[in-house]
């Protein structure tokens, strides 16, 4: 009887915790055009700092069919702060449609508006329940491969 009690007890906090632990992660919610984006974004922050206006003509196109796509995406299931992701996806929403001719528009204009692509990103990201790391922070912060840090 003791072992019966025993074992089920073990099975019960085995199922507690697997659970637990699943839904840890499955709490981080999953929105694949506001990640391309974010990759697209971080894209057009280092061209600002260069100030490669060039390649920012280039990348305006893409971006701007990546914003207006996020902009337009339902809300994803799980959102942390639903009425400020829909807040930041008009806002995006208004950015996007401030690039209107790449190749003509004034330089310092499209890079100020490329330039403010990241950092709404980064809000939304965090509204909704993503987390926001980029592969060069990833690699800025684990240990060096040699075994030295």
């Amino acid at each position: 009887m003791y072992r019966a009690i025993t074992f089920l007890t073990t099975c019960a906090l085995l199922l507690l915790y697997a659970s637990l632990t699943g839904c840890r992660e499955a709490s981080v919610v999953q929105w694949p055009a506001l990640k391309q984006l974010d990759d697209l974004a971080e894209q057009c922050e280092a061209l600002c700092d260069a100030k490669d206006v060039a390649a920012l003509r280039q990348i305006a196109g893409t971006v701007k069919t990546a914003a207006i796509t996020v902009a337009r995406d339902p809300l994803p299931a799980g959102a942390r702060q639903p009425a400020e992701v829909t807040a930041l996806q008009g806002d995006l929403n208004s950015l996007a449609a401030a690039i209107h001719d790449p190749a003509r528009q004034d330089g310092a204009e499209l890079t100020a508006i490329l330039a403010g692509v990241h950092p709404i990103v980064e809000k939304l990201m965090e509204a909704a329940g993503m987390p926001h790391v980029h592969e060069t922070e990833k690699a800025a912060t684990s240990p060096a491969k040699d075994g030295k840090s």
